[in-house]
Protein backbone atom coordinates (compact mmCIF):
# COMPACT_ATOMS: atom_id res chain seq x y z
CA UNK A 1 0.00 0.00 0.00
CA UNK A 2 3.07 2.47 1.07
CA UNK A 3 4.43 1.49 -2.68
CA UNK A 4 1.37 2.44 -4.32
CA UNK A 5 1.04 5.81 -2.58
CA UNK A 6 5.05 6.55 -3.05
CA UNK A 7 4.51 5.77 -6.89
CA UNK A 8 1.15 7.68 -6.67
CA UNK A 9 3.05 10.95 -5.34
CA UNK A 10 6.26 10.39 -7.50
CA UNK A 11 3.64 10.25 -10.93
CA UNK A 12 2.32 13.34 -9.91
CA UNK A 13 5.10 15.20 -9.11
CA UNK A 14 6.62 14.06 -12.61
CA UNK A 15 3.57 14.76 -14.81
CA UNK A 16 3.80 18.32 -12.76
CA UNK A 17 7.30 18.87 -14.11
CA UNK A 18 6.46 17.37 -17.31
CA UNK A 19 3.46 20.59 -17.27
CA UNK A 20 5.43 22.97 -16.50
CA UNK A 21 8.50 21.97 -19.53
CA UNK A 22 5.54 21.59 -21.82
CA UNK A 23 3.84 24.79 -20.68
CA UNK A 24 8.07 26.67 -20.96
CA UNK A 25 8.47 25.06 -24.68
CA UNK A 26 4.82 26.30 -25.95
CA UNK A 27 5.97 29.99 -24.11
CA UNK A 28 9.01 30.24 -26.46
CA UNK A 29 8.09 28.81 -29.45
CA UNK A 30 4.72 31.31 -28.87
CA UNK A 31 7.53 33.47 -28.49
CA UNK A 32 9.81 32.89 -31.06
CA UNK A 33 6.66 32.87 -33.46
CA UNK A 34 5.86 35.88 -32.60
CA UNK A 35 9.18 37.83 -32.98
CA UNK A 36 9.03 36.12 -36.36
CA UNK A 37 6.01 37.57 -37.56
CA UNK A 38 6.78 40.79 -36.51
CA UNK A 39 9.54 41.05 -38.29
CA UNK A 40 7.76 39.68 -41.59
CA UNK A 41 5.07 42.42 -41.07
CA UNK A 42 8.02 45.19 -40.53
CA UNK A 43 9.63 43.71 -43.40
CA UNK A 44 6.60 44.22 -45.70
CA UNK A 45 5.60 47.33 -44.72
CA UNK A 46 9.66 48.63 -45.04
CA UNK A 47 9.37 47.42 -48.57
CA UNK A 48 5.93 48.65 -49.55
CA UNK A 49 7.05 52.01 -48.39
CA UNK A 50 9.68 52.03 -50.78
CA UNK A 51 7.92 51.16 -53.59
CA UNK A 52 5.72 53.71 -53.06
CA UNK A 53 9.22 56.27 -51.86
CA UNK A 54 8.86 59.76 -54.26
CA UNK A 55 12.66 60.93 -54.56
CA UNK A 56 12.91 64.46 -53.54
CA UNK A 57 16.45 66.09 -54.05
CA UNK A 58 17.31 69.75 -54.00
CA UNK A 59 18.86 71.90 -56.59
CA UNK A 60 23.23 72.70 -56.44
CA UNK A 61 22.20 75.93 -56.17
CA UNK A 62 20.05 75.55 -52.84
CA UNK A 63 22.59 72.71 -51.50
CA UNK A 64 25.39 75.59 -52.49
CA UNK A 65 23.44 77.94 -50.24
CA UNK A 66 23.38 75.18 -47.22
CA UNK A 67 20.39 73.35 -47.78
CA UNK A 68 19.64 70.01 -47.20
CA UNK A 69 16.69 67.79 -46.79
CA UNK A 70 15.72 65.56 -43.70
CA UNK A 71 12.32 63.30 -43.72
CA UNK A 72 10.09 64.01 -46.58
CA UNK A 73 6.59 63.19 -46.31
CA UNK A 74 3.72 62.93 -48.97
CA UNK A 75 -0.39 63.72 -47.64
CA UNK A 76 -3.68 63.63 -49.00
CA UNK A 77 -5.80 66.57 -49.04
CA UNK A 78 -9.23 66.81 -48.32
CA UNK A 79 -10.49 65.29 -51.58
CA UNK A 80 -7.76 62.58 -51.04
CA UNK A 81 -5.24 63.06 -53.62
CA UNK A 82 -1.46 62.90 -52.41
CA UNK A 83 -0.74 66.52 -53.51
CA UNK A 84 0.59 67.68 -50.53
CA UNK A 85 4.68 67.54 -49.59
CA UNK A 86 5.92 67.86 -46.27
CA UNK A 87 9.73 68.76 -46.09
CA UNK A 88 11.66 68.84 -43.28
CA UNK A 89 14.63 71.22 -44.29
CA UNK A 90 17.96 71.80 -42.58
CA UNK A 91 20.02 74.69 -43.26
CA UNK A 92 23.82 75.15 -42.14
CA UNK A 93 23.59 78.91 -43.04
CA UNK A 94 20.82 81.44 -42.68
CA UNK A 95 18.45 80.62 -45.58
CA UNK A 96 15.38 83.77 -46.56
CA UNK A 97 12.97 83.20 -49.63
CA UNK A 98 10.87 81.15 -52.46
CA UNK A 99 11.34 77.52 -53.01
CA UNK A 100 9.79 75.25 -56.08
CA UNK A 101 8.94 71.88 -56.09
CA UNK A 102 8.75 70.49 -59.49
CA UNK A 103 6.80 67.02 -59.63
CA UNK A 104 8.61 64.92 -62.16
CA UNK A 105 7.29 61.86 -63.80
CA UNK A 106 8.96 58.43 -63.97
CA UNK A 107 10.35 59.68 -67.84
CA UNK A 108 11.12 63.30 -66.46
CA UNK A 109 8.19 65.32 -67.82
CA UNK A 110 6.68 68.11 -65.52
CA UNK A 111 3.40 67.37 -63.99
CA UNK A 112 3.05 69.88 -61.29
CA UNK A 113 4.85 72.91 -59.26
CA UNK A 114 4.50 73.97 -56.12
CA UNK A 115 5.69 77.18 -54.19
CA UNK A 116 6.93 78.12 -50.28
CA UNK A 117 8.51 80.81 -48.50
CA UNK A 118 11.82 79.40 -46.27
CA UNK A 119 13.14 81.04 -43.56
CA UNK A 120 15.53 79.68 -41.69
CA UNK A 121 18.32 80.41 -38.81
CA UNK A 122 21.98 79.26 -39.67
CA UNK A 123 21.77 75.94 -37.98
CA UNK A 124 18.58 75.88 -38.44
CA UNK A 125 15.36 73.27 -39.10
CA UNK A 126 11.57 73.50 -39.77
CA UNK A 127 8.60 71.68 -41.21
CA UNK A 128 7.27 73.04 -44.57
CA UNK A 129 3.91 71.97 -46.42
CA UNK A 130 4.10 72.56 -49.97
CA UNK A 131 0.80 72.15 -51.63
CA UNK A 132 0.55 71.03 -55.42
CA UNK A 133 -3.04 71.97 -57.61
CA UNK A 134 -5.64 69.24 -56.98
CA UNK A 135 -4.80 67.73 -60.20
CA UNK A 136 -1.14 66.87 -59.15
CA UNK A 137 -1.36 63.19 -57.66
CA UNK A 138 2.14 62.39 -56.49
CA UNK A 139 2.31 58.74 -58.49
CA UNK A 140 4.95 56.98 -56.59
CA UNK A 141 8.41 56.47 -58.35
CA UNK A 142 7.31 60.31 -59.13
CA UNK A 143 10.67 62.72 -58.65
CA UNK A 144 10.53 66.40 -57.05
CA UNK A 145 13.08 68.88 -57.56
CA UNK A 146 13.43 71.65 -55.31
CA UNK A 147 14.84 74.77 -57.16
Amino acid sequence: MRACIILAVLALTACGRVAEGTKDALNKGGEIAGTAATEVIEGVTTGVENAWAIDVGLSEDLKAKGLSLGKTMVEEDSAGVDNVLVLYVISANEFSGPVTAVALDQDGREYGRASAELKLAANGADYYTLRFQSRTDLERKSRIELR
